[in-house]
């Protein structure tokens, strides 16, 4: 069996919605991982806080699923923002496994506030022509750098524990935005149970082209997208496209189980 899937981290809904859409309709992929998804009923003049609705529909894919995270106050506005999984095959929920702090309501763009967002790692099954394919998404801890915490490596804990609970011989595939770098704790702790798809050392998983990084340098060496498969599924092709589609790089890969 064999599988394309796309993550990528879409810019507080989609910042550059149209561009995001276009891409991810050229990838014509089997399953998709999106974090800083907004999921709203009411019509608002910007897309993006129908980010769930108007992608699923743009892409014409039938089956997806929404892990809500935290509701984003902006003044007046409330707006449910989480992780969801999109797919041409059905798909069925497992669990979504908060990693500290709970689902609650966050006070828009107040950056001291932005390490405690709750953050979760979301779980289905896709149904694979019969092959069950577990997907775990998830948007990681956030901080000013992407280097251990307590926190982060408790993160890594939950993630492996969970990827653990699945059982070995099953396929699986991890993907999302970690907030941390490959080379850290919290990331050896998902080692120990999954295999990173991206091999080579990438310069950094975010897109340039959106980051001050006059102000926040960090930005131009920092990788924190990742994505990681168990032993069963063989990695056929992988690579994060250079286009301005969000402030995240896209990690896309061709999978085999």
């Amino acid at each position: 069996m064999q599988v394309k899937v796309v993550s990528l981290n879409i810019w507080e809904g989609g910042r550059l919605f149209d561009e995001m859409i276009e891409f991810c309709r050229g990838q014509s992929a089997d399953i998709y991982f999106f974090q800083e998804v907004f999921h709203s009923e009411v019509v608002t003049p910007e897309r993006r806080f129908r980010a769930y609705q108007e992608i699923q529909q743009a892409l014409d894919i039938e089956h997806a699923v929404f892990a809500p995270t935290f509701i984003e106050v902006d003044g007046e506005q409330k707006n449910l923002q989480g992780n969801a999984v999109m797919s041409r095959f059905p798909l069925t929920p497992v669990s979504v496994r908060f990693y500290d702090e709970t689902f609650q309501e966050v006070v828009s763009n107040y950056r001291p506030m932005f390490p405690f967002i709750p953050r979760n790692l979301q779980h289905v099954v896709a149904d694979v022509d019969g092959t069950p394919l577990h997907v775990l998404n998830t948007q990681g801890i956030w901080g000013e750098d992407g280097l251990d915490t307590p926190r982060r490596i408790e993160m890594g804990k939950t993630i492996a524990k969970e990827a653990a609970q699945v059982g070995a011989g099953v396929p699986l595939v991890l993907a999302g935005d970690f907030n941390v770098e490959p080379d850290t704790e919290s990331i050896r702790q998902i080692a120990v149970q999954l295999r990173s798809v991206f091999q080579e050392p990438r310069v950094t998983s975010f897109n340039l082209q959106q980051k001050d990084l006059k102000t926040y340098p960090g930005y131009a060496t920092a990788v924190v997208d990742l994505m990681f498969v168990s032993d069963v599924v063989n990695v056929l092709d992988y690579h994060s496209p250079q286009v301005n589609v969000s402030d995240h790089l896209p990690l896309v890969a061709t999978l085999q189980f």
